[in-house]
């Protein structure tokens, strides 16, 4: 609970992934994946509880293990390729409505995000809650993939600008621009519920640096998170 507002921290692991089989459940610098997600999730200051959705019972076992929530088995119907993350949080939220019991947030912990830290966390909620804000998200600085800088291949294999607003520009002219890097999603209940999404009009962002930016999605992910794991003696 941080300033009378209570907050719901939700792990969604489905089996199934396609480009890294396993991979919730596989074995990152000395434990499960999700289980950093987890225990970030549980150090937090703020979060009132932790729960696993996931329609994998070696998933279930492992977050009990780690001292997660894990009170169901998702639906298949909501396990599927084309399962919106709206459907799946949904899911989360009435389960816990039919206990009479509500969350005036949300904070959505994607376990393919390990690096995110608990500072992460408390320091989003911390920055949401002193803003006019509805919703927070995770973003990280595009550094080498500016706009500016992208080209565009047309049918003869020809280079062309991405932007053709623009002239040839020095790195210091242009501005910064940023994209959603997954590690964290925050968000007013009734916001999301509204909305159906964490992005909106109403939404501020929490800046990640460039080495906890990335997702786990396939092996090579997985062996530089790794290597940035040993490397910052996480």
């Amino acid at each position: 609970m941080y300033k009378n507002q209570t907050f719901l921290g939700i792990i969604p692991a489905r089996k199934g992934s396609k480009g890294l089989p396993g991979k919730n459940i596989k074995n990152l610098h000395g434990k499960p994946l999700i289980a950093w997600s987890i225990q970030s999730g549980l150090k937090s200051k703020y979060l009132d509880e932790v729960i696993v959705t996931t329609n994998c019972e070696e998933t279930i076992k492992i977050a009990k293990h780690f001292g997660a929530k894990t009170p169901f088995i998702r639906p298949e119907y909501l396990s599927e390729d084309e399962t919106s993350s709206f459907d799946v949080l949904l899911h989360t939220i009435n389960y816990y409505k039919q206990l009479n019991q509500e969350f005036d947030y949300i904070v959505l912990l994607e376990p393919t995000s390990p690096l995110r830290e608990v500072k992460d966390i408390d320091l989003a909620i911390e920055n949401l809650l002193s803003s006019n804000a509805q919703s927070i998200v995770g973003v990280s600085l595009t550094e080498d993939q500016n706009p500016a800088f992208l080209v565009k291949l047309d049918q003869n294999n020809y280079l062309n600008k991405y932007d053709i607003k623009s002239s040839t520009l020095r790195r210091q002219d242009i501005d910064d621009v940023y994209f959603y890097e997954g590690s964290i999603y925050i968000s007013e209940t009734k916001s999301y519920l509204s909305n159906k999404s964490f992005y909106h009009s109403k939404t501020i962002a929490h800046v990640i640096p460039k080495f906890k930016s990335l997702e786990i999605d396939d092996i090579y992910d997985f062996l530089m998170v790794e290597s940035i794991m040993k490397y910052h003696n996480y």
